[in-house]
Formats: structure tokens, C-alpha cells, sequence
């Protein structure tokens, strides 16, 4: 059975501008920490990649057995879609991109890098008292915190 968490209303929106050789997950998670937002949901993204970093899990187990992939070397990368939030600081981001060689939709892990511009937009959730918990197998969960 799933769990419920509720936050108390949405705060501010938040645009975040990168630009050329910005990395997106690190720079999303450093300016959200420094601007104190703890929690948020991302509404939407827009631009372009020089080098993708994203991870796909391979297994049905209890564990997910990821397999990192980098996608670089094939020209222009388009940024198409990236989903996901940011609980107590942590982001948890899914890309979608395209490239000339393909589509590549995972998990976005550190190392992707900004061609020209990316966009991105967030709206801050107040009140979610809610963090990550790692189990035995390294999956994480959402919890509440006490």
C-alpha cells in the first residue's frame, strides 16, 4: 500500500538559468541549497546538453543493478523533458533527451553538462516534513521525518 505525504501549500516559483558547461544536477541541487528550498516539484525543463550522465536499472530483484550511461561525441543533445523533486535538499530528476544516434530517457546522475542553455523551473512545497531512507537492498524510500 502506498503512503501519502502532505505539504502545506506551494511557495515560490523558482527559474533557474544555466549556461554553457554548467552541470544540471549539481547546479540545481547547490542553487536550491543555497537559496534554502528544501523540498519542490520541477514543472518543467527546456534546453540543451553537450554530455548526458543518466542510469537505468537492470534487474527486477530487490535491487536495481543500475547501469550508468554517457552520452557525449554525437553532437547536440536535446533536453526534451526532465521530471521529478527535491525532498530535504535531495533531487530526484528523470530526463528525457535526443541526440542524432537516439532517444535516452533515466535517471540523471552527476556529470551532465549544459550546451547552451537550459531552463528550469520549480515550485517550492511548503511544509513536507518528508526524507529519504535507504533499505537493505539500497533502494530509497520516502518517509516521514521524526
Amino acid at each position: 500500500m502506498g503512503k501519502l505525504f502532505f505539504g502545506e501549500k506551494f511557495g515560490r516559483a523558482i527559474v533557474i538559468h544555466l549556461g554553457r558547461g554548467d552541470r544540471l544536477l549539481e547546479s540545481i541541487r547547490d542553487l536550491a541549497r543555497r537559496e534554502g528550498i528544501r523540498n519542490a516539484a520541477v514543472i518543467g525543463a527546456v534546453g540543451s546538453l553537450q554530455k548526458l550522465v543518466y542510469h537505468l536499472p537492470t534487474s527486477m530483484g530487490p535491487t536495481s543493478d543500475d547501469r550508468i550511461i554517457t552520452v557525449q561525441g554525437n553532437g547536440p543533445i536535446e533536453l526534451g523533458s526532465l521530471s521529478g523533486n527535491l525532498i530535504d535538499g535531495d533531487p530526484h530528476l528523470h530526463i528525457v533527451a535526443q541526440d542524432r544516434s537516439g532517444n535516452y530517457i533515466g535517471h540523471l546522475e552527476e556529470g551532465s553538462e549544459i550546451l547552451f542553455l537550459a531552463e528550469i523551473i520549480l515550485a517550492e512545497i511548503e511544509g513536507l516534513n518528508i526524507h529519504r531512507v535507504q533499505n537493505e537492498h539500497g533502494v530509497v524510500y520516502l518517509t516521514e521525518k521524526t
